[in-house]
């Protein structure tokens, strides 16, 4: 395994890595020495370990508090599924409805098709037969 030397807190140490997480480890280390830096003003009043436990402090806190925005944002989202999902049922109830109606007017529209062609048939035969009496 590759070892990349980390300088934090003015010490340097070595870290063994895998190289897929190179970059992830480096981008780690950095922000951990950004927050260490708010630190800067305790540096030889306190100790190292102090420093770290005050940094991980600041780092549980804003991992609460990302965890509330989570939570919040689920909740919302789960809100707006359950809206979406409401108005996914009216919707097909509504398709429902206009589907039946449309096939009720379709057979309307075929019976009178239907009578059209009876009708159609009774004026060819009265045609027919007053054709036929006028050549008699």
């Amino acid at each position: 395994m590759p070892i990349i030397k980390a300088k934090i807190l003015n010490k340097t140490i070595d870290l063994n890595y895998e190289q897929k997480d190179k970059d992830k480890l480096v981008t780690l280390i950095e922000n951990l020495n950004n927050r260490l830096k708010k630190f800067d003003h305790l540096n030889g009043i306190v100790s190292d370990s102090k420093v770290i436990i005050l940094a991980a402090l600041e780092i549980e806190d804003d991992l609460i508090e990302q965890n509330k925005i989570v939570s919040k944002d689920s909740i919302n989202l789960n809100e707006v599924n359950k809206k979406l999902s409401l108005e996914i049922i009216n919707l097909k109830d509504k398709i429902h409805m206009l589907e039946s109606k449309l096939e009720e007017k379709n057979k309307i529209d075929s019976n009178i098709e239907k009578e059209i062609e009876v009708i159609n048939n009774k004026i060819v035969n009265l045609s027919e037969s007053m054709i036929s009496s006028y050549e008699e």
